[in-house]
């Protein structure tokens, strides 16, 4: 079986177990979201900030960026994804706190501490 397939599965799975277990939960975040944090979380696939954290859909605002950067502030036109979810997350939804979350062998802190 290919992965996609058994990324198919697994959503299957969701729609017939957590999502209608979760079914009044998920209704009410159709509505809005109101989280009381933001995670900066690195990328890294080892990572996953609601498991780690044991969080319900819709208890943090996540952004995942290669070794949990949160770039210099920009007046320029490019492209800011996660300057946009900070600022998204101060002045829209409010957050009371911000937790930038590291975690042992990031190879991009590997790589920004080695120069390569």
């Amino acid at each position: 079986m290919s992965y996609i397939s058994e990324l198919i599965e697994g959503y299957r799975r969701f729609r017939d177990h957590d999502w209608v277990r979760e079914r009044e939960r998920w209704s009410e975040l159709a509505e809005g979201q109101s989280p009381q944090v933001m995670i900066l979380s690195c990328a890294d696939s080892r990572v996953e900030p609601a498991q780690i954290f044991d969080a319900r859909p819709g208890e943090m605002f996540v952004v995942r960026n290669i070794a949990g950067l949160a770039p210099p502030y920009e007046t320029s036109s490019g492209f800011h994804g996660v300057s946009a979810a900070l600022e998204f997350a101060v002045t829209q939804l409010n957050v009371g706190e911000i937790l930038v979350m590291g975690h042992g062998m990031c190879g991009g802190c590997s790589a920004a501490l080695t120069g390569q």
